[in-house]
């Protein structure tokens, strides 16, 4: 299967956004083109790497961008000329390639219209696992301990359980929780999280939900704020599809707020910032308030 950041998918990609240019190099066309190639490329790329254009720094990123678009354009175009200049031009209308690179750059745009939301979602949980203390024993050198055979039993025992189950509330999901938490304790948050937070048709609500809940019990919280871990879950979910698993993961964010966490297992600026543009008025703000970013 192609996916959108498959390396087949961004290869594709880039034939056809390239394609364009050098099509119509091939068939002779001006350089008036140039700038609607361009402007097609700054489309994508813009989509892609999301500058803030509230800063400065994102104006000139911007700005960089459109340059590196047109130097690579022209340079495409060039190529098109040089091949027709060699081997005879083609007949091509005007609107061909223009319509190859438009689709591209549209189809590109709004695949990867999140890529810069994840890319800050990522890094977010990257500090948190940075701030993660590591094993006195083994240092960085260790090796990740593997999870016992019981531990993955009993998950696998509470997710056969949840498949089967069709609302999300704490009186339905608990239940479950508790068991696995009897069976597992923290040990069952590894690879409990390994399985939550997925894409697209992959996403299960009840799975991002019951992860949560699990999170919230007591125990399982302050032992994973203990080992740095008490923000990884609720940050990977703030952004779930489903509204409910989000009002549980800032509910998770309050819970770390009222266990005095440290501020690196706390959702980063950024972070927030786009929680809140993208879900207005699901209390994102206050919650930011709350973990004294405003």
């Amino acid at each position: 299967m192609i996916s959108r950041y498959s390396s087949t998918g961004l290869a594709l990609l880039g034939i056809a956004l390239y394609g364009g240019p050098l099509l119509a190099g091939l068939a002779r066309h001006g350089w008036a083109v140039l700038p609607v190639f361009a402007g097609l490329f700054l489309l994508y790329m813009s989509a892609r790497r999301g500058p803030d254009l509230a800063t400065g720094a994102g104006w000139a990123g911007l700005a960089i961008m459109a340059l590196v678009q047109a130097v690579l354009v022209t340079l495409v175009w060039a190529f098109g000329l040089g091949l027709a200049t060699l081997f005879g031009a083609i007949a091509l209308p005007l609107w061909a390639p223009l319509l190859l690179t438009a689709i591209a750059a549209s189809l590109g745009a709004w695949a990867h219209r999140d890529a810069a939301e994840m890319d800050v979602m990522l890094d977010s949980v990257l500090e948190a696992l940075e701030a993660a203390p590591s094993d006195a024993t083994g240092g960085e050198d260790a090796d990740w301990p593997e999870t016992p055979a019981e531990v993955h039993a009993a998950l696998e025992g509470a997710l056969e359980a949840l498949y089967n189950l069709d609302k999300l509330l704490p009186t339905v999901i608990d239940p479950v929780v508790a068991r696995l938490d009897a069976a597992a304790g923290v040990a069952a948050f590894d690879p409990f999280y390994d399985v939550a937070g997925l894409e697209g048709d992959d996403n299960d609500p009840l799975i991002d939900y019951a992860l949560l809940r699990f999170v919230a019990r007591p125990h399982i919280l302050a032992a994973l704020i203990g080992r740095g871990e008490g923000g990884l879950a609720p940050t990977l979910l703030l952004d779930a599809p489903n509204d409910e698993v989000r009002a549980e993961a800032r509910a998770r964010v309050g819970d770390l707020l009222d266990a005095a966490a440290p501020d690196d297992q706390l959702p980063d600026d950024d972070w927030l910032a786009l929680m809140a543009e993208r879900f207005e008025g699901e209390g994102y703000e206050a919650l930011a308030r709350r973990c004294r970013r405003t």
